[in-house]
C-alpha cells in the first residue's frame, strides 16, 4: 500500500495550498463537523499548514453504458503516509440533490465510483467535497477539497424547431427577394460544440414550380425565393426544411412551411363588347341606362378583380355618371343631366376600364409594377330624339323696385321667353302665382301691369318683397310651360298712423301714484315709424290736472295720475305722432280697480238672479188669461154653427189696451252713482258713472262681454239712454221679469 502511495506522489498533478474561506458551503461544513470526534472545548488555535491532495483525472460521460459501479477516478492525501486515514465524500450527487447516491468513495483507497447513467442536459456539473479524517479518532486532518466533476457531452439531442408547422400568407405580387420568413431550431447539447451547431436546408417544395426557387440561409434560417408567384398556378406552396447538427453521428429534424398565396393583379380586365348603340329622348334623366360587362381572370371580389371605369371623352357637360356595381363588377351608365337634341342628335362616349389595384407583370423572373398598361377601351353612341322643350325666360328671374301706392294700370316690367326648339312654337303668357291679385300680364307682349294699388303692409309682402310667378306656355305637342319669378320690392310710404298696441289698461287702486306704460306701433318702417311723440289729446284744464305724459322710450310712454282716482273706468285721449309728424288722437281706457294681492285686479262676479212672488203671480195670471181666451173662442165657434145661414161676423181685432211704459222703476236706475261695472245676468257688463261732471269719463257705458273685459282690462264705452216700450197689456206679464240689481229690489208700478 505504501509503495502505491509513493507512486501516486510521483504522479502528482495538482498541489494546492489555500486558506479556508468563510463562505464555504454550509451544508458540507456541517457534515465535516458532525464527523469530527473532537469536542468543541478541546479545540486549539490552528496553525497555518500546507495540505496536499493528489487526484487522477475524473472521466464521466453522459449516457455511458456498461456495468455499474464504474471507477470515476482516484484521490490521495499525503497525511496517509504518517497515519491511517479515512476518506469522506459529500455534496450533490452524493447526499444532496440532484442525483443523490450517484457517487461513492472507498474510504481506505480513495477510489471514487459512479453507480448509474448520467444525463448531461439535466446535470452538467457536480461540485464534490472530499475530506481526510484520522481513522482511529475521526479527526479531520486536512482541509476539505472541493472538486468540480464535469459530465462529458455526447450528441444525444436532435435539433428541435420552434414550430412543427409554419404558416404565412403573401400576395402573388410580393417581392421574393426579401426574406419571406425565418425558421429556428434549438439543440440541447453542449453549446459551442459541434453537437449543438445547427445547419438549415430546403428539402422539398410542393408543388414543384419551375419558375420559382426557394432557398434558406444555412445559419440563420431565413427563407427567400427567386422568380414570380402565380395564384392561378398554385395558391398553396409547402416547403419542407431540415435542421442538422454537427455531432457524431449527426442528428436532424424537419419542419413544414405552408405559404398561402393571395391573388394579386396580374390580369387586366377586358370588355367583351367594345361598342354600344343606344337611343334616348332629350330631357330625360335615366338611371342605369346601360350595364357594361367586363371579364377578369383574377380572383372575384378582390381589389385585383374589381373594375374601375372611366369616361375618357364625351362628358364635358357632366351629363353622365359611370360607376361599378360591386356585386357583378359591371359598369353602370346613368344620365344625370338631360341631353339636348338642339346641339347634335348623336352623342359619343369613349370609356376605359382598369382595376382598383395596380397591375404587376413578371419580367425575366423579376416582378415589377406596370406604369402604362394597355387598357381595354370601348365606345358608346347615343341617339337623342327631339321632344317639345319648355320656353326659356331671359332673364330667368328679375327684381323690380316700386313704391307702395302705385296706381292700378301701371306697367311695372316686361318678361320675355323664347322657345329652344329648332322650329319655335308660339308662346302665351299668363300669371302663375299672384297671392294678392295685384298684377296681370299681357299674354302676347308679356307686359306686367298692376290691377290694384300696391300696399307694402299687406300680409303677402315678406321683407318688402312681393313675389309674382309668370308662366310662358307654348303650343307644341304636348304643350310645355316655362316660369319666371318677378320679385316686386316695395318701398314704404307714410300711409299709416301710429296706433295703441292695446287701448285697455288696468291699474291697482293702491298703485295709482305709480306710472304705467302705454305702447304704440306703426305698420310703416323707418323713417315713417318710431320713435313716437305722445301728447294728451285734450287741452282742458280738468284733463291736464288729472293725467300726465311722462318719459318716452321710442315706442312707449309713461302715463301718470296726478291725483288719487276712485275705482272706476276712465277714458284718456292720447295723440301719437310718428317721426314725420303724422298722427291721430286715440282713446285709452283705464280701469282703476281693487287688487287683493297688490298686483292683479280682482275679477268681477256676475249678479244673482231670482224671481219674486209678484213675477210668479203675473205668470200665473197670463196663463189664466190665455185659457179664458181659448174657452171664449171655442164657445163662439160652437154657437155660430147653430145659426141657419151663418150670420156675418165682421173682423174684430179685439180691444187691446196699450200702455206707454217709460218709467225707470224707482230711483235706482236714474240715480247718479259711482262708476261701477254691473253684470246683468246674461254674460254682459253695464257701466255706470258717479258724476256727470267727472273728468275723463262719460255717463252710462254700453254693455260689453265680461270675458272680453277680463282679457283686455277694459270695456267699450257709449252714452246711455232710456228706453220706451209700448206693448199689449196681455203680453206685458210675459216680458216683465223682476230683476235684482246690486242687491237692491226694483219697484214697478202695477197696472
Amino acid at each position: 500500500m505504501n509503495i502505491f502511495h509513493l507512486f501516486l506522489l510521483l504522479m502528482v498533478i495538482v498541489i494546492t495550498t489555500s486558506e479556508g474561506k468563510q463562505g464555504a458551503d454550509v451544508a458540507i461544513r456541517r457534515d465535516v463537523v458532525k464527523r469530527s470526534l473532537i469536542p468543541a472545548d478541546s479545540l486549539r488555535p490552528l496553525r497555518r499548514t500546507k495540505r496536499r491532495w493528489v487526484l487522477t483525472t475524473f472521466v464521466l460521460k453522459e449516457n455511458d453504458g456498461g456495468k455499474f459501479p464504474k471507477v470515476a477516478g482516484d484521490l490521495f492525501n499525503d497525511q496517509a503516509v504518517n497515519m491511517s486515514i479515512k476518506y469522506l465524500i459529500s455534496g450533490p450527487g452524493v447526499d444532496v440533490a440532484p442525483e443523490i447516491g450517484l457517487f461513492t468513495i472507498d474510504d481506505q483507497t480513495g477510489r471514487v465510483f459512479v453507480h448509474r447513467t448520467i444525463d448531461r442536459e439535466k446535470t452538467p456539473l457536480f461540485v464534490i467535497c472530499f475530506d481526510a479524517a484520522e481513522r482511529s479518532t475521526g479527526l479531520i486532518v486536512d482541509r476539505s477539497l472541493i472538486f468540480n466533476i464535469e459530465v462529458e457531452d455526447v450528441n444525444d439531442n436532435i435539433p428541435v424547431f420552434t414550430k412543427p408547422v409554419y404558416e404565412i400568407s403573401m400576395k402573388e405580387t410580393g417581392n421574393l427577394d426579401n426574406p419571406i420568413m425565418q425558421v429556428m431550431a434549438d439543440d440541447y447539447d453542449k453549446q459551442g460544440t459541434p453537437n449543438a451547431e445547427v445547419t438549415y436546408s430546403v428539402l422539398t417544395v410542393m408543388p414543384a414550380l419551375p419558375s420559382v426557387k426557394f432557398t434558406i440561409d444555412p445559419k440563420h434560417g431565413l427563407i427567400r425565393g427567386q422568380g414570380c408567384l402565380n395564384y392561378e398556378t398554385a395558391n398553396v406552396i409547402k416547403i419542407i426544411v431540415g435542421a442538422r447538427d454537427g455531432g457524431e453521428p449527426s442528428l436532424s429534424s424537419t419542419a413544414t412551411v405552408i405559404l398561402q398565396i393571395k391573388d394579386g393583379n396580374n390580369h387586366l380586365p377586358v370588355l367583351p363588347t367594345p361598342n354600344y348603340n343606344l337611343t334616348v329622348k332629350e330631357g330625360e334623366v335615366i338611371k342605369e341606362l346601360l350595364r357594361i360587362k367586363v371579364e377578369d381572370k383574377d380572383l372575384p371580389h378582390t381589389p385585383a378583380w374589381q373594375a374601375k371605369f372611366k369616361l375618357l371623352t364625351g362628358n364635358e357637360n357632366n351629363n353622365y355618371n359611370l360607376t361599378t356595381d360591386p356585386i357583378t363588377n359591371e359598369g353602370v351608365l346613368d344620365i344625370i343631366k338631360p341631353l339636348d337634341f338642339e346641339g347634335t342628335p348623336y352623342k359619343t362616349l369613349q370609356i376605359s376600364v382598369e382595376n382598383e389595384e395596380p397591375l404587376f407583370v413578371c419580367d425575366k423572373t423579376k416582378l415589377r409594377l406596370s406604369t402604362s398598361p394597355a387598357l381595354s377601351n370601348g365606345t358608346i353612341t347615343i341617339l337623342v330624339k327631339d321632344i317639345n322643350d319648355a320656353p326659356i325666360f331671359h332673364p330667368p328671374s328679375q327684381t323690380v323696385r316700386e313704391k307702395e301706392g302705385l296706381k292700378s294700370g301701371t306697367v311695372i316690367t316686361k318678361v320675355n321667353a323664347t322657345d329652344p326648339d329648332k322650329v319655335p312654337n308660339k308662346i302665351r303668357y299668363k300669371i302663375g302665382h299672384d297671392p294678392a291679385g295685384w298684377v296681370t300680364v299681357d299674354e302676347l307682349t308679356g307686359e306686367v301691369k298692376t290691377v290694384q294699388v300696391l300696399d307694402r303692409e299687406s300680409p303677402e309682402v315678406k321683407g318688402n318683397l312681393y313675389t309674382v310667378v309668370v308662366l310662358a306656355v307654348d303650343d307644341g305637342e304636348p304643350p310645355q310651360t316655362g316660369s319666371s319669378t318677378v320679385s316686386l320690392y316695395l318701398s314704404d310710404l307714410n300711409d299709416n298712423i301710429p296706433k295703441l298696441v292695446t287701448p285697455y289698461v288696468e291699474q291697482c287702486e293702491s298703485l295709482s301714484k305709480q306710472p304705467f306704460t302705454v305702447q304704440a306701433e306703426d305698420s310703416d318702417i323707418d323713417p315713417f315709424s318710431g320713435p313716437f311723440t305722445f301728447e294728451l289729446g285734450d287741452t282742458s284744464r280738468a284733463l291736464q290736472e288729472t293725467w300726465k305724459v311722462g318719459r318716452s322710450t321710442g315706442d312707449s310712454v309713461e302715463l301718470s295720475m296726478l291725483q288719487n282716482m276712485p275705482r272706476g273706468n276712465y277714458t284718456v285721449p292720447l295723440t301719437i305722432f310718428d317721426r314725420q309728424g303724422s298722427g291721430s288722437t286715440q282713446t285709452l281706457y283705464v280701469r282703476i280697480c281693487a287688487c287683493p294681492d297688490g298686483v292683479t285686479c280682482e275679477k268681477m262676479q256676475p249678479p244673482e238672479h231670482y224671481m219674486g212672488g209678484g213675477a210668479i203671480g203675473i205668470i200665473f195670471a197670463a196663463l189664466l188669461l190665455f185659457l179664458l181666451a181659448l174657452c171664449l173662442l171655442m164657445c163662439f165657434v160652437c154657437s155660430s154653427g147653430k145659426k141657419q145661414r151663418g150670420a156675418f161676423l165682421p173682423y174684430d181685432e179685439g180691444n187691446q189696451t196699450l200702455i206707454k211704459y217709460n218709467e225707470e222703476g224707482g230711483s235706482v236706475l236714474s240715480q247718479t252713482s259711482p262708476a261701477v261695472l254691473v253684470a246683468n245676468g246674461n254674460g254682459n257688463m253695464e257701466f255706470m258713472t258717479k258724476d256727470k261732471g267727472a273728468v275723463g269719463h262719460p255717463a252710462p257705458i254700453q254693455r260689453v262681454q265680461s270675458e272680453f273685459w277680463e282679457r283686455n282690462g277694459a270695456g267699450m264705452f257709449a252714452a246711455g239712454s232710456k228706453q220706451t216700450q209700448v206693448m199689449p197689456i196681455s203680453h206685458l206679464a210675459l216680458c216683465w221679469p223682476y230683476t235684482k240689481i246690486q242687491a237692491e229690489p226694483t219697484t214697478y208700478r202695477p197696472f
